[in-house]
This record gives C-alpha cells, sequence and structure tokens, in this order.
C-alpha cells in the first residue's frame, strides 16, 4: 500500500513539474513577444513623428506659395487646357435629341447633353 502511494505522489509530482516546466516556458515566449510589440509600437510612433514633422515643414506657406508660384506661372497652356464656351456640353432642348443623351452603366439616362468634340474648339 505504501509502495502505490509513493508511486501515485512520484507521479502526481513528475506531472506537476512537467506542467510548471511547459507553462513558465509558455509564458516567456508571450513575454518576449510583448517585448516585441512593445519595440515596434515605439518604433512606429516614431515614424509618425517623424512624418508629421515632414508634413509640417513640407506645408509652410512660404514654401507653398513658392511652389505655386514657380510652377502655375511661366507656363504656356497646351490645346487640351483651354476651351470655349462651344466646347461645354449643352443642354438638350429638342426632345428628338434624347438619342444624343449620355447613358450610365446600368442604361440610366443622365442629364442630357450635347457631346461636343476636341474639334468644336479648336479655331
Amino acid at each position: 500500500m505504501m509502495r502505490r502511494s509513493m508511486t501515485l505522489w512520484l507521479l502526481l509530482a513528475t506531472c506537476a513539474g512537467i506542467s510548471l516546466f511547459l507553462i513558465k516556458h509558455e509564458v516567456q515566449e508571450r513575454e518576449d513577444r510583448l517585448n516585441a510589440l512593445h519595440r515596434e509600437i515605439l518604433a512606429d510612433q516614431e515614424a509618425i513623428q517623424v512624418l508629421n514633422a515632414e508634413w509640417s515643414y513640407l506645408n509652410r506657406p512660404d514654401r507653398l506659395e513658392h511652389l505655386i508660384r514657380e510652377f502655375s506661372e511661366n507656363r504656356t497652356a497646351n490645346r487640351l487646357q483651354l476651351t470655349s464656351v462651344d466646347m461645354l456640353p449643352q443642354l438638350l432642348s429638342d426632345p428628338d435629341d434624347l438619342h444624343l443623351a449620355n447613358r450610365g452603366d446600368n442604361g440610366i439616362v443622365l442629364p442630357m447633353v450635347r457631346p461636343v468634340s476636341i474639334k468644336a474648339g479648336e479655331q
């Protein structure tokens, strides 16, 4: 009887020791992962601060004003950027012109306008 109880207690102690070892190992892995996540979060926060600083630097009013002047002035417009009133779409006034109306992807008639080509505005 003494031998059985001693074997049972030895078996229970061995199982408890193995369980504690496995749990300790799992906890260490999760703590390592948590620390890695904290490092990633800090790195991302620093990157966000750098990007915010760059954004603030690039959006300075004097810099934007300089870029507007540089890229909007002294540039000649090409013929596709110029238009005339004749090139603008016109409302259809005649019901017979309904076949000229644009149709959407689902077959619904969009606001009725006369299609105009680029050639109409050339001079």
